[in-house]
């Protein structure tokens, strides 16, 4: 039986949870490096939004992508909060994903949320004096929200409930027995 809207979305809050602890954990060090001994370095090296943006890809969007990847091409086939919920992520023949399969459906689950840093970063002045920003930025948060309310749409409206990331990576999620 294929997972809906419902266990999904549960299952995402569960997992949401781990995402905080990465966040938690990347603001602990980031407030160190920024404020202690390395604060005039830090200060130089991230003057440009092509360098936040590599920073924040690199410490906080990549582990997301790693640990959701990892443990959905586990045996478990599925993140903690799938599993509390007792839904798992296989191919449509029913089978374990590779890693490399879980990595790009990860990858283009999370690209919403990778575009909207690189926009962020790309405001004049963001985020203390933040200025009218590009017309591409405007556009760039328009693909975030599309994108959004792509995966939205055919998790509510198709019958297997698959997401265009699961398309993408010739994915489903279903219901599981064990937990």
């Amino acid at each position: 039986m294929f997972a809906g809207l419902k266990p999904r979305l549960l299952a995402f809050g569960h997992d949401y949870l781990v995402i905080l602890g990465i966040i938690f954990v990347v603001s602990l060090v980031g407030s160190f490096i920024a404020f202690g001994p390395f604060q005039d370095r830090v200060t130089e090296e991230l003057t440009t939004p092509i360098a936040r943006d590599a920073l924040a890809f690199v410490a906080l969007i990549l582990p997301v992508i790693l640990y959701f990847a990892t443990q959905e091409s586990s045996v478990a086939q599925g993140t903690w909060g799938k599993r509390k919920v007792r839904v798992r992520v296989q191919t449509l023949a029913g089978e374990r994903m590779n890693f490399g399969r879980s990595f790009i459906r990860s990858a283009v689950k999370f690209l919403p949320w990778q575009i909207a840093h690189t926009c962020l970063f790309n405001i004049p002045g963001w985020p203390v004096t933040p200025e009218e920003p590009p017309a591409w930025v405007l556009w760039g948060f328009g693909v975030v929200w599309g994108l959004v309310g792509v995966n939205f749409g055919m998790l509510i409206w198709s019958k297997t409930h698959r997401t265009l990331y699961d398309w993408l990576s010739g994915t489903v999620v279903v219901q599981s027995q064990s937990a």
